[in-house]
């Protein structure tokens, strides 16, 4: 009977772990796939170069503005109920979204599909919490997550190419319908209901100081690295650093706070967090010049330089289940340093790689190790945030840690890529000329002067070597943090690994 019942309990806990991971694989596909659908829609809806550019935006920005308010909504009212109530209006607004006969239309319609998306994530992620009590279970199961999400982003212009070859561009939304009412029809039957004993009232002044404070910096951020530093960009990030102040100076005066500081009071979160934002900044800083750099210096076409990114996205979703694999093995602080390790190696290949066309494997193996490293320690990263926050409090903590990714990324976007912009008109020494401009202008340049073309190609190398020294640096941050925040974590006994749900399923 004991066998029977655990038994039921962990097909329960796998077919509840699978349902949870359908509306974070839509969410993940819709990140990028409307890339793919952008040339067709901007033909067929008239669409200015701006407005094109706000319907990939709108979405991101609403993911990252409201994470923290739909966060504390959710431990309020109830994971699974916001997750249910999100579904309904995601698929809602992927229906107006397909059909729409203006770009205004399509750009509203991208923004509440990122409201409800915002929910979806860290709601998703405090229902593992529950479902999963044991850490370890708990970490292979976020790891597992992980690996939707990622997939999901790595098949996205698949899938859209595929729509497109067969269907009209509104399809790339509406595919979000189905897979949304399923997740409202089977969501019910097996996730138990999760929120606070006792839900606080919700701040509704917190909540829209912290949306529009996050939305101001990562619009500035965003536009900084599109159109470079103008008044636009210091109004808003000005307004952001206000606002935010603003913000946490309100909730150290709440008896119930949006988000709660003593979390960040406590040294493991703290510096779980600054890892976390570390990481993603690197990563985001480094993936526009490993863009750049096969592009650019390589020459590659966007489908050849596609092929050279694959290893990365293959290493970086083993990575996810490698993690909590070696997690049940290992002590915790052992596996997370040596895959943190790991990463630093990848981003001093970065420092060594050539011009000419040897360098592709080696960026292309640097980018495997980074995305390698933090793809394995980040479901470990993610639980240090939300096992130390109190139980009423576990989408809130999820949120905190998802928006340390995205505020990281797109400060990334805006640093080194300020920093290689800076590298590379000083190596090139042609103050004024159009080659100057950027990468793309020089290589355009020398396309009829071979040396300057040589001397653009070797320029930008340069400035990606200065990044991936910048990398290195960093990662001597990260390592010592990423040591503190876990040497309190024991060591799996070799029983305990032997008897787990997770890795049953995975035998």
């Amino acid at each position: 009977m004991t066998t029977d019942t655990t038994n039921s309990s962990r097909t329960r806990g796998i077919l509840a772990l699978a349902v949870l991971a359908l509306p974070t694989l839509l969410v993940a596909v819709d990140i990028s796939v409307l890339a793919v659908a952008l040339p067709t829609m901007g033909r067929e809806l008239h669409a200015s170069a701006t407005e094109l550019l706000w319907m990939t935006d709108s979405y991101n920005f609403m993911v990252a503005g409201a994470m923290l308010t739909t966060g504390a909504i959710a431990d309020r009212i109830g994971r699974r109920r916001m997750i249910l109530v999100c579904a309904a209006i995601f698929a809602i607004a992927s229906g107006i979204g397909a059909f729409a006969t203006t770009p205004e239309l399509v750009i509203a319609a991208r923004g509440v599909m990122g409201l409800a998306g915002s929910a979806i994530l860290p709601a998703s992620m405090a229902l593992l919490g529950g479902l999963f009590t044991d850490e370890k279970s708990r970490i292979q199961a976020m790891g597992a997550m992980m690996t939707v999400f990622l997939g999901g982003m790595a098949i996205a212009p698949f899938v859209g190419g595929l729509l497109l070859a067969h269907f009209w561009w509104g399809s790339v939304f509406l595919m979000g319908v189905p897979v949304m009412a399923v997740t409202i029809a089977v969501v019910p039957r097996l996730i138990p209901e999760s929120k606070a004993d006792v839900p606080a009232p919700l701040d509704l002044a917190s909540a829209a100081l912290s949306v529009f404070a996050v939305l101001s910096l990562v619009f500035a951020l965003k536009r900084a690295v599109n159109s470079g530093f103008d008044s636009s960009v210091l109004v808003a990030l000005v307004a952001g650093v206000v606002l935010g102040t603003v913000f946490l100076r309100r909730q150290a005066t709440l008896a119930h706070p949006l988000m709660d500081l003593g979390l960040l009071a406590r040294p493991r979160v703290r510096r779980t967090l600054a890892a976390l934002f570390l990481t993603a900044l690197l990563m985001g800083g480094t993936s526009l010049l490993f863009n750049l750099y096969l592009q650019e210096v390589q020459g590659l076409s966007p489908l050849d330089a596609a092929w050279w990114m694959l290893p990365m996205m293959v290493s970086m979703i083993a990575a996810a289940n490698l993690g909590p694999w070696l997690n049940r093995r290992l002590a915790q602080r052992t596996v997370v340093v040596s895959m943190m390790s790991v990463m630093t190696i990848g981003f001093a290949l970065y420092v060594v790689a050539p011009a000419s066309a040897a360098g592709r494997p080696v960026v292309a193996t640097g980018a495997s190790l980074a995305t390698f490293g933090i793809g394995a320690a980040f479901p470990m990263l993610m639980d240090g945030v939300m096992s130390s926050a109190p139980p009423e409090r576990a989408a809130s903590s999820a949120s905190l840690a998802q928006l340390s990714n995205e505020l990281g990324i797109a400060l990334g976007l805006t640093v080194l890529g300020s920093l290689g912009t800076v590298v590379y008109r000083a190596r090139l020494g042609l103050p004024g000329s159009t080659a100057e401009q950027s990468v793309i202008d020089g290589i355009r340049e020398g396309q009829h002067d071979p040396a300057l073309l040589a001397s653009v190609k070797t320029s930008f190398t340069d400035a990606f070597h200065v990044a991936g020294l910048v990398g290195v640096a960093v990662m001597g941050v990260v390592l010592v943090l990423a040591a503190r925040a876990t040497r309190e974590t024991p060591a799996p006994s070799v029983v305990e690994s032997q008897h787990t749900e997770l890795e049953e399923l995975a035998a």
